[in-house]
């Protein structure tokens, strides 16, 4: 939970950077950092057994927070990238308030799936803002990274239609499909 709390306060951090006029590399350190915690509070949770939905569920918002944060951090430093993918851009960000009022309507609270999908563009969303932020480079590392955000967004939005029960931790579509089935059968 240490881990997921310093994403959290590495999002202020990022607020601090651009305001201070910050080296990129001072942006990607705290960009690979929250990765890493990212990386390892679920790792670590999953040793010591303490993961449980709630935990999920808080490292999911965490996420939300701290890269929220970083697309502003892109939007003050670098407008010209934000200008060119602004559409596509906000189409994620539709899809996944989108899914989050679906989610509520359906099951009466939030998912924290972690998709294998949501995971591959967290890699990439890194890799982009990584190279962005702390080289100036864009091309081709934001287009994918939004690509990925648009294939996890629908996945996910997906898997919330298909689940006949609010769960978590749902890897892939085919594994939403599999729950449903096995209620069908119940």
């Amino acid at each position: 939970m240490a881990l997921t709390v310093l994403r959290l306060l590495l999002a202020p951090v990022l607020v601090w950077l651009v305001y201070a006029d910050a080296s990129g590399f001072a942006f990607a350190g705290v960009i690979f950092l929250a990765f890493v915690s990212d990386y390892f509070d679920g790792v670590i949770a999953r040793r010591v057994g303490v993961s449980s939905a709630e935990l999920r569920h808080f490292d999911s918002r965490a996420d939300l927070v701290f890269y929220a944060t970083a697309a502003w951090a892109v939007w003050r430093i670098h407008p010209d990238v934000a200008r060119r993918v602004a559409i596509p851009g906000l189409v994620v960000i539709g899809l996944d308030v989108a899914r989050h009022v679906f989610d509520f309507a359906k099951f009466g609270k939030d998912v924290a799936y972690h998709a294998w999908s949501s995971k591959v563009w967290g890699l990439f969303l890194v890799i982009a803002l990584v190279l962005l932020m702390g080289f100036g480079v864009a091309s081709p590392w934001v287009a994918i990274a939004i690509v990925l955000g648009l294939i996890a967004q629908v996945e996910g939005l997906l898997i919330s239609a298909v689940l006949p029960v609010w769960t978590h931790d749902v890897p892939t579509l085919i594994h939403a499909f599999r729950i449903r089935r096995s209620y069908t059968k119940a």
